[in-house]
């Protein structure tokens, strides 16, 4: 189950010093990486069918693939003594998926996937809606008051209307389809593909689809129900599991492998949405591979790390161009890593999590600490340039989930890769190049580049994003005006830190409307009173951190036109005491100068 709660919390505020050492079990992890850090391919790409192409004629611009899964998992290196790993078709059904990718109305590779055909050539599935009588009983809706929508591979029981459960279905197979070639090796639609194309790679789309055979399905579709709101889904949900409702409604779904059944509920959001995407991982994993758990359950006496960083990993899937990428640093989990790593200055050692089953894991005092661990760890098994990495995770996911996988010489699924602290670690600290290499590929809502070796010609380089809830630049070298290029709105922005950035009183303007900011931190900045007056129009704020910047006394009268205010510190001002002690009297709800 996926909610809020697995995010790190940025109320924390930690000064940040000139360099970082992170503690980790006896190893200490320097701030310098040197060659560590990854400077290109850090996500894996697939090819996607476009939304909205109208047209169906073949593209000759494709984007080339060249971090597609197979080649970062099975292509070796006779340098480094690593052996290539044969997936018998795997990069066929690739390079099928990319020449569709280019010809969506493509009709022989449709007819190979069992793609409905004609139309516009964008859907990836036949979506049959009916009045639902079928659903189980223990879902104890009346028989004509759901409806039942069949695609290729789901069976979707659903209150929602019309339009929201069509949207969710097409987004599910269309989610099923770049797992599938993400994790071909342990789908179980992999066989028969190398029935029909693990022949020879070595062959052109055209030689490939000569008289080729191959119509995909699968044993049997998945389960999924579809409630009308939150409301209907946190109370259904609370009936069949007996947990809170409180904590139910957070939460925005859930896939039961007792039940062999996900759970969701229409949103928009970007966290619904990904929330989905995570729960499908689940079911995925349980119920499209030719798994050997029976009635057990994946992770339950340990390594359920990985169950969850899997799952969270995906979350990051976005399209774009006639492709799908996850991972990458821009992915919205490894902001809130980012800020537990470099701010609180926390890393919790590989080996901590992995002897923890699911129940241990979600008894842990701080389970949020826990899931952000477990996907940052995934991201930087999947996203490194470590092959071996790579595969040590998707031969210990065969082993967690009982699948049947031939690995290559060298492996051993027990073999735990070397030094995952760091590794982690170097990832998270990306530079210019990282960002120059890998542009964000959707719309950033969250972004902390603290502890990073950004400057403003690596966050010049970021499109420009008006949705940003949160911006953490933490001692990072960029001015006022490389801030207003690439974040010129920001109306929704909630969570604001420019502690230590080279910003001044110029900023004021553009603070002044962030009427959504609930935390703003301005520390160890030349901002001064001027500033201080532009906060004054911020309704919303509830923690303002101004240590050591340039107001005085003259500011201290705007801060009473905070109606939401709990923490003000001005520690390091030139405030005197007697107006610390007069805010104090006046304001006793507020915490000043917290210790």
């Amino acid at each position: 189950m996926t909610n809020a709660f697995f995010k790190s919390s940025c109320a924390l505020r930690v000064l940040a010093p000139a360099f970082l050492a992170v503690f980790c079990g006896s190893g200490l992890i320097n701030a310098d990486f040197g060659a560590d850090v990854v400077s290109a391919g850090d996500r894996m790409v697939v090819p996607a069918i476009t939304i909205g192409e109208t047209s169906t004629s073949p593209s000759t611009d494709v984007t080339p693939l060249s971090n597609d899964p197979c080649s970062r998992v099975c292509v070796g290196d006779a340098a480094k003594g690593i052996a290539e790993w044969d997936v018998p078709g795997w990069a066929n059904y690739l390079k099928l998926w990319s020449a569709l990718a280019s010809d969506p109305g493509n009709k022989a590779i449709r007819q190979c996937f069992g793609l409905p055909l004609g139309g516009d050539g964008q859907s990836l599935a036949a979506i049959r809606a009916a009045r639902g009588r079928s659903a189980p009983d223990w879902i104890g809706w009346k028989p004509g008051s759901y409806a039942q929508v069949d695609t290729p591979h789901f069976q979707i029981f659903s209150r929602a209307d019309r339009e929201q459960t069509t949207d969710v279905a097409e987004d599910l197979e269309r989610c099923y389809w770049v797992w599938t070639q993400a994790f071909f090796p342990l789908w179980e639609g992999r066989l028969q593909v190398a029935r029909y194309l693990g022949q020879t790679d070595a062959v052109s789309t055209d030689e490939l689809l000569d008289g080729l055979r191959l119509r995909l399905s699968s044993r049997k579709k998945m389960r999924v129900v579809l409630f009308r709101d939150r409301e209907d889904y946190g109370r259904t949900l609370a009936r069949l599991t007996g947990g809170s409702l409180q904590a139910l409604s957070q939460s925005t779904g859930f896939y039961s492998a007792e039940r062999r059944t996900s759970f969701f509920y229409p949103t928009e959001s970007s966290d619904g949405t990904a929330s989905r995407r995570h729960e499908l991982v689940h079911q995925l994993f349980r119920e499209a591979t030719r798994n050997g758990l029976s009635g057990d359950v994946a992770g339950e006496q340990s390594d359920f790390w990985m169950v969850e960083g899997i799952a969270g990993y995906f979350e990051s899937l976005t399209y774009g161009d006639r492709v799908a990428t996850v991972g990458g640093w821009d992915s919205p989990r490894l902001q809130f890593i980012r800020h537990r790593v470099f701010a609180r200055q926390e890393v919790v050692p590989l080996a901590a999590l992995r002897p923890d089953g699911r129940d241990a894991a979600q008894q842990r005092g701080d389970l949020a600490q826990f899931y952000a661990f477990a996907i940052g760890y995934t991201h930087w098994l999947m996203d490194s340039d470590d092959v071996m990495a790579r595969r040590w995770l998707y031969a210990n996911l065969a082993a967690l989930y009982r699948i049947p996988l031939e690995l290559p010489d060298g492996l051993v699924a027990t073999d735990e890769p070397n030094e995952p602290e760091r590794g982690m670690v170097a990832l998270l600290r990306i530079d210019n190049e990282v960002i120059r290499s890998n542009p964000n590929d959707r719309s950033i809502e969250e972004l902390c580049l603290r502890g990073c070796l950004v400057d403003k010609t690596g966050l010049a380089t970021i499109e420009k994003t008006d949705q940003l809830r949160w911006l953490d630049l933490t001692g990072l070298p960029i001015d006022t005006t490389t801030i207003l290029q690439v974040v010129p709105k920001a109306d929704q922005l909630r969570q604001l830190s420019l502690e230590a950035c080279p910003v001044d009183d110029s900023i004021a303007a553009w603070i002044a409307v962030k009427s959504e900011l609930e935390e703003l931190d301005l520390s160890s900045t030349v901002c001064g009173d001027e500033t201080v007056s532009a906060i004054g129009e911020l309704q919303k704020l509830k923690t303002l951190w101004l240590t050591n910047t340039k107001i005085t006394d003259a500011a201290v009268d705007a801060f009473s036109g905070l109606p939401n205010l709990r923490l003000l510190d001005l520690r390091g001002t030139a405030v005197t005491a007697q107006q610390i002690a007069r805010l104090r009297r006046a304001h006793p709800e507020w915490t000043v100068n917290p210790n």
